[in-house]
């Protein structure tokens, strides 16, 4: 089992890859309702990240965590880190066109969700749920701009 703790130092990695994937991404591009779309995205998800930072300094340590929960804690960073979720790799010299860039996105975006959906069961404070509960409509508005965006190039 993860320490809360350990599941929200994920979701600050997702949110801290996310927005270097968008900062990288608006050099890569010159439309500039691009950039501002990406720039908007990397400044929601440097905003994520703080929200989450927050949880976790209310989220109460187990002092005794046992070798099980610390080798869970690893075991889930080096998943995230070989995932989607990471987007480390991500290359834009194959990112040929804006919808490669852009399809691209829309699955971060969606791996994000998937990893808030998780997160949901280690958050029992109420006005924390309802952070993260925030923080998944704001990703799913993200989905929704990047594949209206994707809508309007592909006329």
């Amino acid at each position: 089992m993860f320490s809360a703790a350990e599941v929200f130092d994920v979701a600050i990695r997702i949110e801290e890859n996310g927005e270097r994937f968008y900062r990288d991404a608006i050099a890569s591009v010159s439309d500039l309702s691009l950039k501002e779309l990406l720039r908007w995205n990397a400044d929601e998800e440097m905003q994520h990240r703080e929200h989450f930072i927050r949880m976790k300094k209310k989220v109460r340590l187990a002092e005794d965590a046992d070798l099980a929960d610390q080798m869970g804690g690893f075991i889930l960073q080096n998943a995230v880190s070989d995932h989607a979720f990471s987007l480390e790799d991500a290359d834009f010299s194959v990112l040929s066109d804006e919808d490669a860039l852009l399809r691209t996105a829309i699955g971060f975006e969606e791996d994000s969700l998937t990893f808030y959906e998780i997160l949901e069961s280690f958050v029992t404070e109420p006005d924390a749920l309802r952070e993260v509960h925030r923080i998944m409509d704001e990703e799913r508005k993200h989905i929704a701009l990047l594949e209206e965006r994707r809508r309007k190039i592909s006329k």
